[in-house]
């Protein structure tokens, strides 16, 4: 756990107490709801925000795998909305984290209407966005649609908070405040969203009383307070406004800008902590000794602390060497226990460094998979925190990428958990392992405790002296292994391959692609096949038309009757035949359920065709 979220959790010890709370607000699905239907509305506007959005979406959208619609799915919508607001702002929308284990949204309703806004949210917009746009996928504006509408209820959440603050302070929001009470608000704001809501105070001498013994027990207060005063210049001098004078909405645009740009400030301790944990490491790449990490808890301020449970459920530790547990430092620095809870819809956790190197790659490949050759050229030169380029990429990684082709039909998807492990041995320190799915949770502390029945997240001191102890490799002074541990550097491989979508494999959706054709190519030679035979029943039905004149016909003992009704049976069939078909163009009707029914049709036909000749034999 970090020195920070510890300071923010000791900082605050007045307790709950009555008055104005700051507790996060649930969301109803009406409200969600509404802010959706209100940017489908919105969609024809094409104004600059929504240009904004479509510009920092796009470059993903164009990546990403699509359906045979040439849209995506629900799994690379929520990647690429986790990878937009992480990118953006920093936060952790709840519901859209990689790996999780998505709750459902009718398992909700039985509850109450308004319900936490939790694992459900982003799927609930999903399925409400496709049943109003009537099509199975996701297009580059429904998905602008989904990341405005959750902006959106941030924003009525940022609002809520800060007309709690006018109600604590008694101040009016229709009237100007002055600089030093709108100082004041920001900053009961600021308090509220650093301690993740759980703030209250029923006067403004008590909210004072509190603010201050915030400011006096966490310790970073003066940094923190540093980036607000900077971040208020910058916004009170680009609004041009009275500094005297402060009117309610560019308050509300200033706290706005505090949610938005916090996780700027937040990287210094990101660093420091990936910085720490990268000086403990053995030969493993990314990786630190259990051990190593409980005695550096043990014998410095650093709290390194958490249970091998929690961390395994967290995906942040690798038990793949039998000697020893080490503890993944790019999956622990972005787990749970280090975020910022400072929201009900999202966490400010440390940024995924890996998100940039995906980005930069989509960017220049502009599609979802690719050829190892491509893929290499550009990994050479791709730089990172603790890489440098140009660099030589050695044959084991290469030939580590060369499989992952290989797995999947000679090219390499972008969006596989098998290119996600492939990064991880090329940037161990900034590209986190990718667990398979289900297995590993974004759990908060007390969510994984109430989960488990567990009491404690954290090991005791007699647990972690006694993990140390049990360790037969010895360690410096500094907690990392010492020369001569049969610590391996080689990083453990999975083959399990997981993607994104079952994705047809072409960058252009203007044209049908290769695979689509080939898996097109038996049900339209089917359909063929069966409209030419009941082309030519028509005919010799029509031919025996015109040959009876009402007594038997003498070929098949058929009479003018018994020939008019055949005119009408082969109708109907040709008529049901250009149904399924344009059933069938239209997306309607699945292929193989199609190509059945066109086998079907054609064996009905053949039987038919038999037994005239047995019956001709027989005459």
């Amino acid at each position: 756990m970090s020195s920070l979220r510890l300071l923010l959790l000791a900082a605050f010890s007045a307790g709950s107490a009555s008055g104005s709370s700051f507790a996060a607000q649930e969301v109803s699905k009406a409200e969600a709801s509404d802010s959706l239907l209100g940017e489908l509305n919105w969609l024809g506007s094409k104004d600059q925000r929504w240009q904004s959005l479509t510009s920092a979406l796009s470059t993903t959208y164009t990546a990403l795998p699509k359906n045979k619609h040439g849209l995506i799915e629900h799994q690379a919508a929520r990647y690429a909305l986790h990878r937009f607001f992480v990118q953006q702002y920093g936060w952790y929308i709840k519901g859209l984290e990689p790996n999780i284990e998505h709750a459902s949204v009718k398992a909700e309703e039985g509850n109450t209407e308004a319900v936490k806004a939790k694992e459900w949210l982003p799927t609930f917009l999903q399925s409400l966005l496709e049943d109003k746009l009537g099509h199975d996928g996701i297009d580059l504006d429904g998905l602008v649609a989904l990341a405005a509408s959750l902006e959106d209820l941030v924003a009525h959440e940022t609002e809520h908070r800060l007309k709690t603050a006018y109600e604590i302070h008694a101040l009016p929001m229709d009237k100007a405040v002055t600089r030093e009470q709108a100082n004041d608000l920001v900053r009961t704001w600021y308090v509220a969203f650093l301690l993740a809501g759980n703030f209250s105070a029923s006067s403004p001498e008590e909210v004072h009383a509190k603010k201050a013994n915030f400011a006096r027990r966490y310790s970073d207060w003066t940094h923190a307070e540093e980036w607000l005063k900077t971040l208020e210049d910058q916004h009170y001098y680009a609004a041009s406004s009275n500094p005297s004078s402060v009117e309610y909405r560019s308050i509300l645009a200033l706290v706005s800008k505090i949610g938005e740009q916090y996780f700027h400030f937040n990287d210094g301790e990101c660093h420091a902590l990936k910085s720490i944990l990268s000086k403990m490491e053995g030969k493993k790449a990314g990786r630190v000794r259990l051990s190593t990490f409980y005695q550096k808890s043990l014998y410095s301020h650093w709290r390194f602390t958490e249970k091998a449970d929690y961390l395994r459920r967290l995906g942040a530790l690798d038990e793949s060497d039998a000697k020893a547990q080490h503890v993944l430092v790019t999956n622990y620095v972005m787990a749970r226990p280090n975020c910022l809870e400072s929201s009900g819809l999202y966490a400010i956790c440390c940024r995924n460094e890996c998100e940039d190197l995906m980005a930069h790659l989509e960017d220049q490949l502009k599609k979802s998979e690719a050829e190892p050759s491509e893929i290499a050229t550009l990994v050479a030169n791709l730089a990172s925190d603790t890489v440098t380029v140009p660099r030589v990429l050695d044959s084991a990684l290469l030939a580590r990428l060369d499989q992952v082709a290989a797995a999947n039909a000679g090219k390499v998807p972008l969006h596989g958990r098998l290119f996600a492990q492939w990064m991880h041995h090329a940037y161990p320190r900034e590209c986190p392992y990718p667990h398979q799915f289900g297995t590993t949770s974004p759990m908060t502390p007390d969510e994984w405790m109430q989960a488990t029945g567990q009491t404690d997240s954290s090991a005791s001191h007699e647990e972690m002296q006694q993990h140390v102890e049990s360790d037969v490799c010895k360690l410096d002074a500094e907690g990392r292994p010492m020369p001569g541990c049969d610590d391996e550097a080689d990083l453990p491989w999975s083959e399990a391959e997981e993607l994104l979508a079952h994705a047809i494999p072409n960058s252009s959706f203007g044209a049908t692609s290769s695979s689509a054709r080939k898996g097109s190519f038996l049900p339209a030679a089917l359909a063929i096949t069966l409209a030419l035979a009941l082309a030519y029943e028509y005919w010799r039905a029509l031919r025996w038309s015109e040959c009876s004149k009402g007594d038997v016909f003498y070929v098949n003992a058929m009479s003018s009757r018994d020939v008019s009704k055949r005119l009408d049976q082969c109708k109907k069939a040709l008529a049901v035949w250009a149904v399924a078909v344009l059933a069938w163009l239209l997306d309607l009707l699945d292929g193989p359920v199609f190509a059945a029914s066109m086998t079907a049709g054609l064996a009905l036909v053949v039987a038919r065709g038999l037994a005239e000749r047995r019956s001709m034999k027989v005459l």
